[in-house]
């Protein structure tokens, strides 16, 4: 069990979870930390991701931190957004200053955690080589969003309520779902 520095657990990727990864997400990913929450039947249901990964002269930014990547879950998520829920976050944003200021401290305290998972010799090079990049991983918000205004994905809040215990979308998602937080299945390749 690994903590990044504000406590968020999660456990070293396994050879198992290399297979099934790419499965539930219909392709490869790439640079996968550790997987922050499991189902019942042990398959990852978020993984954490790295936020820069280094190749010789290359230097990527992923500043979606966390990850939901259980399919019967993605695919509830998606069933909230098509119903709507989106521009409904996004109209009590406008509308309740309490939700709004929730929001903005989930968006920062998220982008704290992204900062501290990224080792500080990392972080002097990317700030003074690439000012850019490391705006967009010490200062953007869950997902990389860059609104504080918008809600640019329910799965990623989700994803985020279940790796850090808190982000008021996320946790309004899970009380939005009508379904169990595990399939009935035991198999990602059935929810595909």
């Amino acid at each position: 069990m690994f903590f990044g520095s504000d406590g968020v657990k999660y456990k070293p990727i396994a050879d198992k979870d290399r297979e099934v990864i790419p499965v539930q997400l219909g392709r490869e990913a790439r640079g996968v930390l550790g997987i922050s929450r499991r189902c019942a039947y042990g398959f990852p249901q978020v993984i954490v991701n790295r936020p820069v990964t280094l190749e010789i002269a290359d230097i990527t930014v992923f500043p979606t931190l966390f990850w939901l990547t259980c399919p019967y879950l993605r695919k509830a998520v998606s069933r909230l957004e098509s119903e709507g829920w989106i521009s409904r976050f996004e109209e009590r944003l406008e509308t309740d200053p309490a939700f709004a200021e929730q929001v903005a401290d989930d968006h920062a305290t998220h982008a704290e955690t992204r900062l501290s998972l990224i080792p500080r010799e990392v972080q002097a090079r990317l700030a003074e080589d690439y000012p850019e990049l490391f705006r967009v991983v010490a200062h953007s918000g869950v997902g990389g969003s860059r609104s504080r205004e918008g809600v640019k994905c329910l799965h990623m809040h989700l994803a985020d309520f279940f790796a850090r215990g808190r982000n008021a979308i996320g946790e309004e998602v899970l009380r939005l779902l009508d379904c169990p937080l595990d399939c009935a299945s035991g198999s990602c390749e059935e929810e595909l």
